[in-house]
């Protein structure tokens, strides 16, 4: 009786354990849609007020404009990884729910970070990129930046020095799943669009990707 009772409490914990696992997966996953839809909503607000004509402007402070309350730079795309993705000013962890973010720095001075969480719909495939992968970051003047992706590192999750250190373009980061470590993707700038006219890489992106909802 003694061994049954035994039994029976360890099956009882080890359902509540499947319940729980179960439940976290659901809100994760739950909590990744809400991402993507909310960052898609805000991705057409963006691209609807980027000029038809590029203003080339690669000094002072990048371009701010406000889409429902939030405030964005730009997009960034990852045609690879077909994101094509907001990015708003500035980084917080509430914000980072919406829309990645500028963590520090700027595309004009060839030192931006971004940071996002690592939703399915924002950072969740970070770690997939490999070396020769473009990124192209465009400003809200319709300027297009184009990098490589050079390097591919992982780092302490309170490891600011490292994550700031180096002569980098461009760096992407994000948390490993359980938030231990960041995965950091360092790029190289090999080129920008200036041609007067539409802007073609963010525009033509939008119309394509799955990111834009109907």
């Amino acid at each position: 009786m003694h061994k049954d009772h035994i039994g029976h409490k360890y099956i009882l914990i080890g359902t509540a354990l499947i319940f729980i696992a179960v439940f976290l997966l659901k809100h994760n996953l739950d909590e990744s849609s809400e991402a993507g839809t909310a960052s898609d909503e805000m991705l057409e607000g963006v691209i609807e007020q980027m000029p038809g004509t590029v203003l080339e402007n690669l000094s002072g402070e990048m371009p701010v404009v406000d889409v429902d309350g939030h405030s964005f730079v730009g997009t960034l795309e990852i045609p690879s990884l077909e994101l094509l993705l907001p990015v708003q000013s500035s980084w917080s962890q509430e914000d980072a729910k919406y829309a990645v973010c500028r963590y520090e720095g700027s595309m004009y001075d060839d030192d931006l970070i971004i940071a996002g969480h690592n939703y399915t719909e924002h950072f969740g495939k970070l770690s997939e990129l490999t070396s020769g992968d473009v990124v192209i970051v465009t400003d809200m003047n319709g300027m297009s930046k184009y990098y490589e992706v050079t390097n591919m590192e992982t780092l302490g999750a309170y490891d600011v020095e490292k994550m700031e250190a180096g002569d980098w373009d461009l760096t992407l980061f994000t948390c490993t799943l359980g938030g231990a470590n960041r995965v950091t993707i360092r790029c190289e700038f090999v080129g920008k669009y200036s041609e007067t006219g539409t802007t073609p890489d963010v525009l033509d992106a939008a119309e394509k990707s799955k990111h834009i909802r109907k």
